[in-house]
């Protein structure tokens, strides 16, 4: 991800956030609930680094487990409803955990991945050494004619459930459809479809039903659950074999007050409805009033909305000129963006109306 010029906050990222002692209300990144601030998610993170120090110092092979680990993973699996799960030091890592144990069980033979699959899943790809073969983005009627015209037989299908730019959420019942019809398997990379979509907040997974041996997910406690570090939850053998694995096994876990905030960030979610409820309302709410000034996005239920307004010097100058206005956006040249880049807009659930109107009528003055 690249921008033109960055800028530092003075504290928490939020739906009001202060640059060089000025406030803006700030519609980027991901800290859909602000949990990433919450009091209870704060002090769980500082009791947690004073009884445990950093970090443990040493692998999980050795001593580099602890109760709070435990416990996190413990609440992850009954969160998801699986048989168990795995904490890894960062989401990144979650493609690569993966996939690791699919090569090594020599699962599948090719991979089929989406264009606009977030960074972390194409070099999990690459690591894999295999062949890869890209199908254009959503396009699952694409994917399943070349996975028939190849010769391969054990195809591993690879998608965001929810893409990080657009945030368009991935066919997957489709990709369902293919990958049992053959055998195949399908990875799918959940950050931001988790705390977000699904009945219950389980993403993409629990969006469409997915339930199958054919499929695999992980995620990350970075977005929605205001922690840090990637989760994969699964049936305990899958999860024992990536604990078993040189990732996890060659790596310090993540420092105490991260497991600690991840724990407790999880449960503050299973405990707040009205943040979903809020963070949606706000989503139709903006997706709407920016339908109304000529911008047309998708009616899905993901906070995200992205478009291009003609080239990449038009699109600063919006940027520029929202910021002189004391409200910020992004403006990104990331995986899945338009040549001349894309304009993003997020919104958190604590997002008040008012704001997003202003928003609104700010950029239709603009634009």
């Amino acid at each position: 991800m690249t921008t033109e010029k960055q800028y530092m906050f003075e504290g928490a990222p939020g739906a009001i956030v202060k640059i060089a002692g000025v406030e803006y209300s700030y519609f980027g990144g991901t800290s859909y609930y602000e949990l990433h601030k919450n009091d209870q998610v704060l002090n769980a993170a500082a009791e947690a680094q004073k009884k445990y120090g950093i970090t443990t110092s040493s692998s999980r092979s050795s001593f580099g487990t602890n109760q709070l680990l435990l416990d996190l993973e413990k609440e992850a699996s009954d969160f998801f409803g699986t048989e168990d799960s795995v904490y890894l030091p960062s989401g990144f890592l979650t493609d690569m955990a993966a996939l690791n144990i699919f090569t090594k069980e020599n699962r599948f033979d090719a991979i089929f991945i989406d264009e606009f699959s977030h960074y972390s899943n194409h070099y999990a790809a690459t690591l894999s050494r295999k062949p890869v073969y890209k199908f254009s983005h959503l396009n699952f009627e694409e994917l399943e004619k070349k996975i028939t015209f190849t010769s391969h037989k054990k195809p591993l299908v690879i998608s965001d459930g929810v893409f990080p730019l657009n945030g368009k959420i991935a066919p997957a019942a489709n990709y369902k459809k293919i990958v049992e019809r053959i055998d195949g398997l399908l990875w799918i990379d959940d950050a931001h479809g988790i705390g977000v979509i699904g009945k219950n907040g389980r993403g993409t997974y629990e969006h469409f039903d997915l339930n199958s041996e054919n499929i695999y997910y992980g995620g990350t406690f970075s977005k929605a659950f205001g922690g840090f570090g990637g989760i994969i939850p699964g049936k305990k053998e899958f999860i024992t074999a990536i604990k078993n694995g040189e990732l996890l096994n060659g790596a310090t876990p993540a420092p105490s007050s991260a497991i600690a905030a991840s724990l407790t960030g999880i449960k503050v979610f299973k405990s707040n409805s009205e943040l979903r409820e809020k963070l949606f309302s706000n989503t139709k709410h903006l997706k709407t009033s920016l339908s109304k000034i000529g911008i047309i996005v998708d009616n899905s239920p993901i906070p995200i909305v992205a478009f291009t307004l003609n080239d990449k010097a038009n699109m600063l100058r919006i940027k520029n000129k929202l910021m002189s206005n004391n409200i910020l956006i992004q403006y990104l040249n990331y995986i899945g963006s338009h040549s001349e880049g894309t304009l993003r807009i997020v919104v958190f659930s604590t997002h008040t109306f008012e704001q997003i109107d202003n928003l609104i009528f700010h950029l239709n003055k603009i634009i």
